[in-house]
């Protein structure tokens, strides 16, 4: 009888072993690229909308941004990108970081400090943070040349996690819409170019 037992047991744990053993490894995510030609920030400093070749991008926006966004040390600033990641729901996150070179007049440090930029050793001004947001691919209008803010366009780097969800995500349907006078609207807040670009500098960086 105690035979027969161990018998059993070594067969469940061979038939467990042989199905972890075959179990397929998990999908690596896809990398892609995306044009981003146009970014626009809602007029209550709640909503960026960066707009791509294939999709667009709706991110929160951290007040760090909106401050510099909407600051007169606009031109002079420069942001720079992880690459962003997009889960099997469609949620974007990535890193920005934004900077004032080194060799700013006083006047200007002063502003970077109010900001909320920090003085690094090497003499620049900066600050870092998180975008996080959702990505859609349908919406009930195109984006004319227009509406293009960007000095040119810029090329950011996505990881995506491997999913069959991936068009049911994308299907899900985009909160812009553009209003009879042809005000773009999301969430009923009004959608406006950022005139002063940043200057867009991509870094890569593992998720």
């Amino acid at each position: 009888m105690q035979a027969v037992r161990r018998w059993v047991v070594v067969s469940l744990m061979a038939a467990l072993a042989g199905g972890c053993a075959s179990a397929p490894p998990p999908a690596a995510p896809k990398t892609y690229t995306e044009t981003i030609s146009s970014l626009l920030l809602s007029d209550d400093g709640k909503h960026i909308a960066a707009i791509g070749s294939i999709h667009h991008y709706i991110f929160g926006a951290p007040e760090l941004v909106v401050r510099a966004v909407r600051s007169p040390l606009h031109p002079l600033l420069t942001a720079t990108f992880s690459t962003f990641h997009v889960d099997v729901t469609g949620k974007v996150t990535g890193e920005y970081a934004i900077v004032l070179p080194a060799g700013a007049s006083a006047d200007d440090q002063r502003a970077a400090a109010a900001l909320g930029l920090a003085q690094a050793s090497d003499g620049h001004w900066g600050a870092s943070g998180t975008l996080s947001g959702q990505r859609y691919t349908g919406w009930a209008y195109k984006f004319g040349r227009e509406q293009t803010a960007l000095n040119h366009d810029y090329t950011i780097t996505f990881t995506n996690d491997a999913s069959t969800a991936d068009r049911v995500v994308d299907d899900v349907a985009t909160p812009i819409r553009i209003a009879a006078d042809g005000v773009q609207l999301i969430y009923y807040a009004p959608l406006a170019p950022i005139i002063i670009p940043f200057i867009f500098a991509t870094k890569a960086k593992d998720h």
